[in-house]
């Protein structure tokens, strides 16, 4: 928030609108809204491009963004997918329903209840996948996720087969937790690298929370660690896949 409010000084005293400097910027209204009312936290190139465009002294706005990694609970509102569209690196753990960025569309369609609008968010933010410098992705997933049936036997069958073909040994890993071997169930959990630094989303029963506080992403890290040890081989992991795909899903 303060962070925020000190854009917002800088922003009057340079004479623009928040739309003015969206524009300059090349983000939306809302971004610079979010940014200004403490809802977003920007990544370090972002706060010097705002610098360089509000005329700012240099480092007037990075010296207080550099202490954003001692708050507790720096930018919960902020939208996951802008974090996660400039991952370099995504972990992602998963307990219960395929990762967002491995969903079929009609998967997707039938765990979000044929609302369209949403479908076409969800495809949308799979386009990470074939751009020129996709990120790097680690998926553990628990064995539920191939046994929980989302929209019949023939949308899982093409599922499953659509995570076995995305597996790419450097670029895209799928490994399986037994359920009864998995250490963790307390919620599904993203860890995603940027720029050398990270910042994490996590699934809770009321909301889902962004953080890049050091404890909570170095907590989240060794769960990651911990829940990689129990989990089956990425060959393994195919071969149950594929076994699942075809005594499960007829």
């Amino acid at each position: 928030m303060t962070l925020g409010r000190l854009v917002r000084v800088f922003r009057d005293a340079a004479g623009l609108t928040q739309k003015e400097l969206a524009s300059k910027l090349g983000y939306t209204n809302g971004w610079v809204s979010n940014l200004e009312t403490g809802q977003l936290r920007p990544r370090a190139e972002q706060v010097r491009a705002l610098e360089r465009t509000l005329n700012a002294p240099p480092g007037a706005l990075m010296e207080v963004y550099e202490q954003l990694d001692g708050e507790s609970l720096p930018g919960w509102m902020r939208d996951w997918t802008n974090e996660e569209a400039a991952a370099d690196v995504l972990r992602w753990v998963e307990l219960s329903v395929v990762p967002g960025l491995l969903q079929t569309e009609d998967y997707a369609r039938a765990l979000l209840k044929g609302n369209e609008s949403a479908v076409a968010a969800r495809m949308q933010r799979q386009e990470i996948l074939s751009r020129d410098n996709p990120p790097t992705l680690h998926f553990v997933v628990d064995e539920t996720v191939l046994l929980h049936e989302i929209g019949g036997a023939k949308v899982m069958r093409a599922q499953l087969e659509h995570l076995v073909n995305s597996v790419s040994p450097t670029q895209l890993t799928v490994q399986v937790v037994r359920s009864s071997k998995n250490p963790h169930s307390l919620g599904s959990f993203i860890i995603a690298t940027i720029d050398d630094s990270e910042v994490a989303y996590v699934e809770t029963a009321l909301r889902g929370i962004v953080t890049s506080a050091r404890d909570d992403v170095a907590n989240l890290t060794s769960i990651w660690e911990f829940i990689r040890a129990f989990a089956l081989s990425q060959e393994e992991s195919i071969e149950l896949i594929k076994r699942t795909m075809e005594e499960r899903w007829q």
